[in-house]
């Protein structure tokens, strides 16, 4: 009841402030800006016409030598916008918001027409579930920052955005770890600005990407893609998929600013140019969670914990005439968290951050990524050379604490560790046609590491002298892994494109290597039917601290050695085909159909169900026993999406998913993982439409129907006698948690003032407050096996203005 009345106030100041604002009777206007660039080569486009539709008033603008154009006096609200450019395949943007206090900038590419016989329009709604990948063809998508609040408005997290698509699958509420097409989260990378993120969410667990929020703030955050499917040969190996996050440019031509308020703290930004000549711009910003001020507000974002965490990011945008773009950029942030069951208003939470409800736990962390950028054209429009220098890193220091009984309470687990990689890329592509396109790169990652961690062993009932094992203890410096890249794509006519690339990858600590071959076909039926096939053979390696984990032989053994020094990496197999159909009305129907062969997976060198191909799917579920790469998988499925683009007021998407994903370990056995729900459905309802002159709602619901994942299966004497979980061989994953439906509303309003605009959003997760299960665990303190719950009903809200 308290939640609610404080929710109601928050709300009710929120609406007080936006009245106080003046009169609204005049529709007020903005300026629309962009870029308009070669899809391949990125190189500007000079001469392209930019027109906006629908409109009582006529705006058309051309780009310059640049690329840049500019439409001033443009009214607020949603905009159709068509770009022309002989020679290239006209572009249609639909909905593009205009918003005063914000400039309404779009980063556009077209696609190079072969020949000329007859005239391409790609209607194109900004959303996602596009590739724009100049090379991918199936198994991607791109997104920019509007798209990820659409679809998570208040958390802001691409991860939690794309989870609402058929290939991606949230782990737990309240963190974005994902399972892609039944893989390991730790099959996930991330990158920001093409530097892979060592860690890339706060509150991450060790070798894994996910956490409860991102490194790069959604307010910096520019055009991005995501690919989960036989990627293009490039720097970064993944099995599962790839984010590369773009950091936007500032605002090149006027000073604009934003301020914000909600569940996650306050922010503030700014952004402009540095000098007019020749656009030159900076960007920053700073988010602080205030968790004096917004803990136990009703609003968190995880009700009965709140962090004390901020965050800043930054980029510098310089270019030249003659000497290229160079770019500077770096995010960051503290994150400290005390979970304290005897002043937390919700224990129950606690498993966001890897707890029990009878646990304490404390987490501290620093996360940081950073690098320098230049790009040049030694060709203008045919050849260029981007050459990164990046760092990213962490330092994590955790421990819990574990109730035995309500007066005792000792050290469970502690933790100190660091990871820290240097990376170096150049690239070199080349178009010496409308035909022919080549893409060649190497890279290097030197990485760092210092990991110390331990658990309680023995007879945990007893009170002193605890027995601890120590899982890590190591300080390694100038492990090298080497990359080196090659592809070429060439279009017959504008119908058809071929791509061949090939990877090369050595890591110098224990001289594993690989050779990866990538191919791809696209086909264009018509100018509504596209059919794609694509096959790779793709590598990762282990999480770095891995290698180090202290390992003894088997159950019985006692010697402590570092059995995982040799191990290679885990090799995936992969094809896809893909149908993308347009329809009329603005419908869009995407189907893929997989088969991932999984080989050299991490299982234990004695007979066991273990297998590294279940991890992230806990918290510290690493083995103390040498592995091998000897274990294999297999998923193969179904995915579906269509997708209605907002017209007539309102927009939908109906996704689902049928898959099956199974493992083998030393014991030879074909089990489920621990990921394979094998169904699960969405539907994205929403409307989105002006109202007075000046304002604009958005409101959605989304559905899911999801398969529950299966559970490892406890054995409930022995837990009892050991005093903690102990789960049996036989039973792993043959059970599973029940399905699961849950349904999440989100409202957005935007309203336009003369000088500046306000944001309001409000997300209701769990709306009816359904009981979804997490897991199964023996607590000591009652001496019986409880089961865990997912969040409940969670409201979040966001408020913003810009100016």
């Amino acid at each position: 009841m308290d939640d609610k009345k404080n929710l109601h106030r928050l709300l009710l100041l929120i609406f007080t402030l936006l009245l106080l604002n003046g009169p609204v009777s005049a529709q007020h206007v903005e300026t629309f800006r962009g870029v308009v660039l070669d899809h391949q080569t990125k190189a500007p486009l000079p001469g392209a016409t930019v027109t906006i539709r629908g409109t009582s008033r006529f705006y058309t603008t051309s780009s310059d030598f640049n690329g840049w154009f500019e439409i001033e006096n443009v009214p607020v609200g949603l905009h159709d916008i068509v770009i022309e450019l002989k020679d290239y395949k006209n572009l249609l943007l639909r909905n593009v918001e205009v918003v005063t206090g914000k400039e309404a900038f779009r980063v556009i590419e077209l696609d190079q027409k072969v020949s000329d016989n007859k005239k391409d329009i790609d209607i194109r709604p900004y959303k996602p579930g596009i590739a724009r990948n100049a090379t991918t063809t199936v198994s991607a998508f791109s997104f920019n920052r509007k798209n990820v609040q659409a679809l998570d408005n208040v958390n802001e997290d691409p991860a939690q955005m794309v989870a609402e698509l058929p290939a991606f699958k949230q782990i737990m509420e309240g963190r974005n770890d994902l399972s892609v097409r039944g893989n390991s989260p730790a099959g996930l990378v991330w990158q920001i600005d093409d530097i892979p993120v060592v860690a890339p969410n706060f509150s991450h667990e060790i070798g894994l990407p996910g956490g409860t929020y991102p490194l790069l703030p959604n307010a910096v955050m520019g055009k991005s893609e995501v690919d989960y499917g036989p990627s293009p040969a490039g720097p970064v190996d993944a099995l599962a998929g790839k984010f590369n996050l773009k950091f936007r440019n500032g605002n090149r031509v006027d000073r604009r600013y934003s301020l914000e308020m909600g569940s996650y703290g306050a922010a503030i930004s700014a952004e402009g140019p540095i000098s007019r000549k020749p656009s030159s711009s900076y960007l920053v910003y700073y988010r602080n969670s205030l968790p004096s001020a917004l803990d136990g507000s009703g609003v968190e974002a995880v009700p009965g914990i709140f962090p004390d965490r901020q965050q800043a990011a930054v980029k510098v945008n310089v270019p030249t005439r003659f000497a290229g773009t160079f770019s500077i950029f770096a995010t960051g942030g503290k994150n400290k968290v005390e979970m304290l069951r005897g002043t937390s208003a919700h224990p129950e939470n606690f498993y966001v951050y890897g707890g029990t409800p009878n646990t304490d736990k404390y987490l501290d962390e620093t996360l940081y990524t950073g690098g320098f950028s230049h790009n040049i054209y030694l060709k203008r429009g045919i050849s260029s050379v981007k050459t990164t220098v990046g760092i990213s890193g962490y330092e994590q220091t955790s421990r819990m604490e574990m109730y035995r009984s309500p007066t005792l309470r000792q050290v469970d687990t502690g933790s100190d560790n660091k990871e820290q990689e240097l990376f170096f890329s150049s690239r070199f592509q080349h178009k010496p046609s409308a035909s022919n396109y080549i893409v060649a790169g190497v890279s290097a990652r030197i990485h760092e590491v210092n990991f110390s961690d331990s658990t309680l062993t023995g007879n945990v009932t007893q009170v002193y002298p605890k027995t601890y094992y120590t899982l890590l203890n190591a300080n390694e410096k100038g492990l090298v892994q080497v990359q080196a890249d090659a592809g070429w794509q060439h279009k017959f006519g504008n119908t058809t494109a071929v791509y061949v690339g090939v990877n090369a990858n050595y890591f110098t600590f224990n001289q594993t290597a690989s050779v990866e071959p990538r191919l791809s076909i696209r086909h264009e039926y018509n100018d509504k039917t596209i059919v794609s096939i694509g096959y790779g053979l793709q590598s990762q390696l282990q999480p770095m601290f891995l290698y180090f984990m202290k390992t003894k032989a088997d159950p019985t053994g006692t010697v402590i050695t570092e059995g995982n020094r040799n191990l290679g990496s885990t090799r995936m197999h992969q094809l896809v085909g893909a149908v993308d159909k347009n329809f009329r009305g603005g419908l869009r129907l995407h189907a893929e159909v997989y088969f991932q062969q999984l080989m050299k997976v991490p299982v234990e060198q004695h007979v066991s169900s273990y297998s590294m191909i279940n991890y992230g799917a806990g918290f510290r579920d690493y083995s103390i026993y040498p592995l091998v790469n000897l274990g294999t998988g297999q998923n193969q499925g179904l995915n579906l999406q269509l997708d209605k683009y907002l017209s007539h007021g309102y927009y939908f998407r109906l996704s689902g998913s049928l898959y099956d994903s199974k493992y083998k370990a030393s014991d030879g056995t074909t089990r489920n993982t621990a990921f394979n729900g094998n169904y699960k459905s969405d539907l994205v309802l929403g409307t989105k439409f002006s109202f007075a002159p000046n304002g604009l709602l958005d409101i959605s619901l989304h559905a899911i129907y999801s398969g529950g994942s299966p559970l490892p299966g406890i054995d409930d004497n022995t837990s009892v006698l050991a005093g903690y979980t102990v789960y049996d061989e036989a039973l792993r994953y043959a059970n599973r948690e029940p399905a699961w439906f849950r349904v999440d509303a989100h409202v957005s309003l935007k309203w336009s003032m003369r000088w500046l605009s306000h944001d309001l959003s409000l997300s209701l997760r769990n709306l009816t407050g359904e009981k979804i299960l997490l897991r199964k665990y023996f607590n000591p303190e009652s001496g019986a096996i409880e089961q865990q719950y997912q969040l409940g009903f969670v409201p979040t809200i966001l408020y913003r203005v810009y100016f």
